[in-house]
């Protein structure tokens, strides 16, 4: 007889678990209104606080690429350059130890010191500091080069539609000269550092110094070749 209750209640405990288990099942597939999921995050707060006595809150894990600069790049895009043999190894290098100075949403090549400063918290809108566009010098010290030889794979580059250097307004003083200040920028289509989920949120004068680069590629037959991504 007491083993026979046993059973009993072993059964209606599995029997428990799996209801439990179906229903975890159904609200795990089901699919919620951001409105509906808030009443059910509600109503477990207000279950929790009723069993414990005490309030709570609801926090979603961490995201370890929270906050860390990263690029993306054109796969495809870089795929074709590849084939034609349109870069270098030096200017190949290049680009590989530069894509870690890019300005989020822009492509501006910009000093180390600025690209990895901590960012202050409460920060109000008059502290705002724009950061420094790397010089040809910056950049030679960032990737360990002359500033002779970073220069001539920087204007061979610029040859080739991967770099771009508007020139801005006034004067600025480089090596003890004063020039017109220059901002050094890589074009997107091959490499960008930006949010691309749903649509390009890159700066619009990046987009318009860009849109018409890479259009005259020809492969080492002399055949003219098309960029796979045009995405602005």
């Amino acid at each position: 007889m007491e083993k026979n209750k046993n059973n009993i209640v072993n059964l209606q405990e599995k029997l428990a678990e799996a209801e439990k288990k179906a229903r975890l099942k159904d609200l795990t597939q089901t699919s919620y209104s951001s409105e509906e999921i808030s009443d059910i995050q509600r109503s477990l707060l207000d279950l929790m606080q009723e069993i414990t006595g005490e309030k709570h809150f609801i926090g979603k894990e961490k995201d370890i690429f929270a906050g860390e600069p990263f690029n993306q790049t054109m796969h495809r895009n870089l795929d074709l350059l590849n084939q034609i043999n349109y870069l270098t190894q030096a200017e190949e290098s290049f680009l590989f130890k530069i894509q870690a100075y890019l300005e989020f949403k822009s492509n501006v090549i910009i000093c180390r010191e600025d690209k990895f400063k901590k960012k202050r918290k409460n920060v109000i809108e008059d502290d705002f500091e724009l950061p420094k566009a790397a010089t040809v010098s910056d950049i030679a010290e960032i990737i360990g080069k002359s500033r002779k030889n970073t220069s001539l794979i920087m204007n061979s580059l610029k040859e080739k539609e991967i770099l771009l250097n508007p020139e801005g307004a006034g004067q600025v003083t480089e090596n003890g000269r004063s020039v017109s200040p220059r901002t050094w920028i890589v074009n997107p289509y091959i490499m960008i550092c930006a949010p691309r989920k749903n649509e390009v949120k890159l700066d619009k004068l990046t987009m318009r110094l860009f849109q018409h680069s890479l259009k005259k590629l020809k492969d080492q037959n002399g055949k003219k070749v098309n960029l796979p991504v045009r995405f602005f």
